[in-house]
């Protein structure tokens, strides 16, 4: 068997369509779960604005629990029937669960309060909170198939890049590594999908390393 032959379409035995009516279908059976996760993300949003390492602890934590909600609801129950590696994904979404619940846990340097303007990983949890799910209605998804922090993989990976990037020291590197791959395989299945949206999630992993190289900068220079 030539696996070099395959590519990505052939693995993914899904249509843009079937995805988008998963994602109704999802949202529609967990809708005051998906509201909470709105309320969540505002609440990130507010927190993080002056965040101290109490708040971003807390932020972690809360974030920790998205995870692991996603891992069972999202990609066990909704995708497992669809997708063969939908339960490969779910122990990776669980373990990142469990890393951000141990972040919050662990102590941490205090954080370098932030002032106007805000900094660029606030303004990517933002992205997160608010600009995806705008950008997925102006490319014509329904409403009901929108993805919202909390309940979907793409903005709460995204939202997990940037608190990992307000991170002090080396804890954010250790959060990194899932949302990051998430953000790739992401765009690689919106890609096959011929999805207009498939470049936010590699655009969201540049904006986090142009975060963590000038917090580098801002630190070598002090």
């Amino acid at each position: 068997m030539d696996w070099l032959s395959y590519s990505p379409a052939d693995l993914v035995p899904l249509s843009r369509e079937t995805w988008l009516r998963l994602l109704a279908d999802y949202n529609q059976a967990h809708l005051p779960i998906v509201a909470l996760g709105m309320a969540l993300g505002l609440l990130l949003l507010g927190i993080t604005a002056h965040a101290t390492a109490a708040r971003l602890r807390l932020a972690l934590g809360l974030l920790g629990a998205c995870w692991l909600w996603i891992a069972w609801a999202f990609f066990h129950q909704a995708l497992t029937p669809l997708l063969w590696a939908a339960d490969w994904l779910a122990w990776g979404f669980a373990l990142q669960g469990v890393l951000l619940l141990g972040a919050a846990l662990l102590p941490m340097a205090q954080v370098v309060e932030q002032r106007w303007p805000l900094s660029l990983a606030w303004w990517l949890l933002a992205i997160a909170v608010l600009g995806l799910p705008l950008a997925g209605f102006a490319a014509g998804r329904p409403w009901q198939a929108l993805g919202w922090l909390g309940t979907a993989p793409d903005p709460t990976a995204v939202a997990s890049l940037a608190l990992a990037a307000m991170a002090p020291g080396h804890r954010a590197w250790l959060l990194l590594a899932a949302p990051a791959l998430w953000c790739l395989l992401s765009a690689t299945l919106l890609a096959v999908f011929a999805d207009p949206l498939w470049w936010l999630p590699p655009a969201a992993l540049a904006l986090t390393a142009v975060s963590l190289a000038r917090r580098r900068a801002q630190h070598h220079t002090k």
